[in-house]
């Protein structure tokens, strides 16, 4: 008898705006930017296959945890949730083993590797994809620098959407809204804390 699997912890990554993009996208190829332990990665393959789609999602993350995750050593949420072996973290090793239990193997994709090398690797290998999800580092820099570099790697027809636009989060407001303005955009936000790109 296969043992009960839990839900993945996370922060909102089962959020109702998923399923409403993804049917509306129906994306061959999802790039995510920020899984950590996969829960909205699992819940973007669930729906896909709810939907009957051929979708390969590539995981992008570092596994070692964005900045805020070493403000506060006591946190069990962030710091502790590293959970250092020998110095080092170990949460790939969760994301990995919650897609396992998930049978999701061959349509998740992990590619531990920084969101720039990541995406200068992926330009370089003409990939372009249909669906494009940011979720990574929270800092304005980071954020505007992984809008700027998985913009390219969009195709003709494709979303980027991410979470986190809000108050307590103005680093991503500000990335977000940087963008928008530079190249003549607009931003949706209607389903809270998710924003998407409005590309004409």
């Amino acid at each position: 008898m296969r043992p009960e699997v839990h839900e993945v912890p996370g922060w909102g990554s089962r959020h109702p705006n998923f399923e409403t993009i993804l049917t509306r996208t129906k994306p061959g190829l999802i790039l995510e930017v920020g899984s950590w332990l996969g829960g909205s990665a699992i819940h973007m393959a669930e729906i896909c296959q709810k939907l009957n789609l051929e979708t390969e999602i590539v995981c992008i993350d570092t596994w070692l945890g964005a900045s805020e995750f070493y403000q506060d050593h006591t946190d069990p949420e962030r710091y502790r949730s590293l959970n250092h072996q020998r110095g080092y973290p170990s949460v790939y090793y969760a994301f990995w083993q919650n897609v396992v239990d998930r049978r999701f193997t061959r349509v998740i994709t992990p590619f531990p590797q920084t969101s720039q090398i990541a995406a200068r690797l992926l330009k370089k290998w003409r990939v372009r994809a249909d669906l494009i999800y940011i979720d990574g580092s929270h800092d304005e820099a980071d954020v505007l620098s992984d809008l700027q570099a998985y913009g390219e790697l969009l195709s003709p027809s494709g979303t980027i959407f991410g979470d986190d636009y809000t108050s307590h989060w103005v680093g991503v407001q500000n990335a977000v809204n940087r963008y928008v303005i530079d190249r003549g955009l607009s931003v949706d936000t209607k389903n809270p804390p998710h924003w998407e790109i409005v590309i004409p």
